[in-house]
């Protein structure tokens, strides 16, 4: 890694300076917690960052322990002098760079690909992801748009001269007949660079079908590209994945989980040790990626002269595609094969005959054969798997290609570890019998866009240096939820691997800093192979991991907690009932005097402003993003007469600015437009702002007749069985349930006068509020309950989870 002269004082992320010193990212947060002396950040669009010249002052004063030391590097040496020799050796010439590191990219990382870009590199890709999708692509795909984004990427980073000519004639262009002839040179450029290294692109076909609104939007777009200066690539790739309906089988693997797996994997080597990477289902290419920039540097702390050996496996084109782009600009060699037949039944003439150290896969789950009964085909040296179930096929083809010194690491579903199909247990047998199954990881759920099958990572190495016992890690608590999915950073990474090497390497593990408490973070458990014999060889952590004694005092603290949140959620109800008995109509429980039916009526769109949302052109998929401030509300979030809470759908601040027209307010009442019909919710006053989503339909009494009617009352006439029965049946009368604002707009409204319309809006307000309190209560009670059973059945079934012989044999079924 190259940084500018110390004379310019450059600011620098947590993870540049591990990298700069060769420590873990947690490791300079621990360092920075531990000694005051630590240099104060400064703070930039919600990250931090440090000058270069307080970080090295500080490095100056502290000495690499003896045991850390890297070959050559003398007793007294201080981090400070480590990170100068590497800054140094990060100058390379041109050629030389380019020779060991296949660095052609000017944001190349010798550490694999960026975890988290920098706050204006985000702000651009998301720019680039929100109104210019739709002024670029006209009638294209959102998919070819986000081509023209892969090619200059790419190119950018890969051919800086094609780049530059393509960027030049762009700042030129002024009419659509010159920028439909640029947008089929980039794909050419990018087609013809990608040919050049053996890979056969049809990017230019892709961006021909492009048809910008004028020369300017397109000339934003690569002007927008000109000014990243890192790899943004995975960014980029996360949308074309969401966009891309890949389905469950073709879902990328988040960076996190390819990290951790690399690592694992390397841990046996040491540094650029692996000579060899292989990964049979390819993706994104991201694990070659990874164990390429793990194995790049030396002992010594130098980027290794012998270029690591690679090789992958994919059966998409358009995945083939991007992952080649991406081994290109990350230096990895873009030795990826595209095969139609699993990698057990193709042609073995291509595949190299030389065992891999590191095989590293993330297959699809459960892909099926035709038919069922008896596999045939096939060597398989643990057992044959089912017809119609490939999952340890993938297992054995990983087993199969490794040297003896080798490691793997593989993606599976949770079910294989305890499947109950006859071949499948008698496999695992046999895994566990060679001695094979090194470690076992739970991730949390919902990690990967298009699935929510839960699964676990398997870490497995050659029969020729077995283990007597298998380490198993509950990792499903860990991470932060993201939206709809979950997400690892980096310290949940370094929490792994420091729990594995408390296990695996105890010795290494001591001279952690930030391993020692690792154990008690992750769950785990070292199960011997009798103990594996005895739970009929269940590969499933979940099986086998324990509550520790510590989580036993988080029961007890959950316990005490479920029981004040019960008593509050308690005497809230008890304060509503209160309130609620003084209520007119409610209070003496007696039937409503009998009443005259207002004379005076209005129809919705005489009283109200009536809003449909935006068009699924101006806020669909393209606009909305996970990462956004403002939320977006759509029918599911309409629930029991109010907008939920949630906000899983939400939008950039510049997207929401041109929406105005679309905001919520305090008190707007909200209906369902297309879909099934439901009872409408009201905003409250912490919802101001949030937008419609296009299939909402939103109703605000207008400023000329609040003396006429409020706001409350009119939303609970709304809710009532008549009216929602009213607007079901004028849905009904088009092909799809659609609710037209003409038609809501001519509901007749009773309008009695204002005192009374209060009476009324208080009453049903006031039991609104009871059945939520009651619904609070319920909620409590079912929390406490958990929590109760927890502590009394789950405190007294400590036992060492080695010793485990029960198994309850489920029934099996398909993911």
């Amino acid at each position: 890694m190259s940084y500018p002269p110390t004379s310019e004082d450059p600011l620098l992320g947590r993870t540049e300076i591990a990298a700069l010193v060769g420590v873990s990212r947690p490791t300079i947060t621990s360092w920075e917690k531990r000694d005051a002396g630590f240099p104060s950040p400064r703070r930039s669009n919600g990250q931090d960052y440090f000058l270069w010249s307080e970080v090295m002052s500080w490095l100056d004063q502290r000495p690499v322990p003896p045991e850390r030391l890297a070959v050559g590097e003398p007793v007294g040496t201080t981090y400070g002098d480590r990170a100068r020799r590497r800054e140094e050796t990060g100058r390379l010439s041109a050629p030389e760079t380019e020779r060991r590191s296949g660095a052609r990219s000017p944001y190349r990382l010798p550490f694999g690909a960026v975890d988290e870009p920098r706050p204006e590199n985000r702000r651009i890709v998301t720019g680039l992801l929100d109104a210019a999708v739709d002024r670029v692509r006209g009638a294209a795909s959102v998919l070819d748009y986000l081509s023209l984004l892969l090619c200059l990427h790419y190119l950018r980073g890969a051919a800086a001269d094609r780049f530059e000519r393509l960027a030049a004639r762009a700042r030129a262009v002024t009419t659509l007949d010159e920028a439909a002839q640029l947008l089929r040179d980039i794909g050419r450029e990018a087609d013809e660079d990608m040919r050049g290294l053996g890979v056969h692109s049809s990017m230019q076909e892709a961006l021909g079908h492009l048809e910008p609104r004028t020369a300017r939007d397109l000339r934003k777009v690569v002007d927008a590209m000109s000014r990243l200066d890192e790899d943004v690539f995975g960014l980029i790739l996360d949308e074309y994945e969401q966009r891309a309906a890949l389905g469950s089988g073709e879902f990328f693997t988040p960076r996190a989980v390819v990290r951790v797996m690399t690592r694992l994997a390397c841990s046996e080597f040491g540094p650029g040790l692996p000579e060899s990477i292989y990964d049979p289902y390819a993706r994104d290419g991201g694990f070659l990626i990874e164990a390429v920039a793990a194995c790049a540097f030396g002992e010594d702390g130098l980027p290794r002269a012998k270029t690591v050996r690679t090789y992958g496996e994919t059966r998409r084109a358009d995945t083939w595609r991007l992952a080649t782009m991406n081994l290109l600009l990350h230096g990895a060699a873009p030795a990826i094969d595209l095969k139609r037949a699993a990698p057990w039944n193709a042609d073995t003439a291509r595949f190299p005959h030389e065992p891999f150290d590191i095989v590293l896969t993330n297959p699809p789950f459960n892909m099926s054969d035709p038919g069922r009964g008896e596999r045939r085909d096939g060597h398989w040296a643990y057992g044959a798997p089912p017809l119609d179930n490939d999952n340890f096929a993938w297992v054995q083809h990983c087993l199969s290609k490794l040297s003896r010194r080798g490691r793997a690491g593989i993606i599976m579903p949770n079910k294989a570890g305890n499947s109950g199909h006859k071949s499948e247990r008698a496999i695992r047998g046999k895994l566990v019998e060679s001695g094979v199954v090194d470690c076992v990881i739970a991730l949390p759920a919902r990690l990967f866009t298009g699935t929510a099958v839960p699964v676990s990572v398997w870490l497995l190495r050659h029969p020729g240096s077995p283990c007597d016992s298998t380490l198993f890690l509950d990792a499903r608590q860990m991470g932060a939820q993201n939206g709809s999915r979950r997400t690892l950073d980096a310290l949940d990474a370094e929490m792994l691997l420091d729990a594995y090497r408390t296990h695996r390497k105890p010795e290494q593990a001591a001279a952690d800093l930030e391993a020692s408490t690792a154990d008690q973070r992750v769950p785990s458990a070292l199960v011997s192979r009798e103990a594996l014999r005895r739970s009929d060889y269940s590969l499933n952590p979940l099986d086998h991991v324990e509550r520790r004694r510590g989580e036993d005092e988080n029961s007890e603290h959950g316990l005490k907690s479920a029981w004040k949140q019960q008593d509050k959620a308690e005497w809230h109800l008890h304060d509503v009932q209160h309130a609620v008995a003084r209520l007119s109509f409610v209070g003496d429980r007696q039937p409503p005097p009998r009443r005259s039916r207002p004379t005076v009526m209005g129809t919705l769109k005489s009283l109200c402003d009536i809003q449909a949302g935006p068009s699924y052109s101006t806020l669909g998929k393209a606009q909305r993003n996970e990462g956004g401030p403002v939320p977006v509300v759509f029918p599911r979030h309409l629930r029991d007469r109010r907008i939920s809470d949630e906000k899983d759908e939400r939008v950039s601040q510049e997207t929401a600015r041109r929406l105005t027209g679309f905001e919520l307010r305090a008190k707007d009442i909200v209906c369902v437009r297309s879909g099934a019909i439901i009872p409408p919710a009201r905003a409250r006053g912490h919802q101001a702002g949030w937008l419609m989503s296009p299939n909402i339909i939103r109703l605000r009494v207008l400023p000329e007749h609040e003396d006429r009617v409020l706001p409350e009352y009119l939303f609970h006439y709304l809710c009532l069985d008549e009216s929602v029965a009213w607007m079901r049946d004028r849905a009904a009368a088009t092909a799809a349930p659609s609710l037209r604002t003409e038609s809501l707009g001519t509901l007749r409204v009773p309008l009695p006068d204002l005192s009374e319309q209060l009476e009324i809006a208080a009453a049903l307000d006031g039991l609104d509020e009871l059945d939520c309190a009651h619904r609070t209560v319920a909620a409590s009670l079912r929390h406490t309950r958990a929590a109760l059973a927890g502590a009394l059945l789950g405190a007294s079934a400590e036992h060492d989870s080695a010793t485990w012989a029960h198994h309850r044999p489920e029934k099996e079924a398909s993911l």
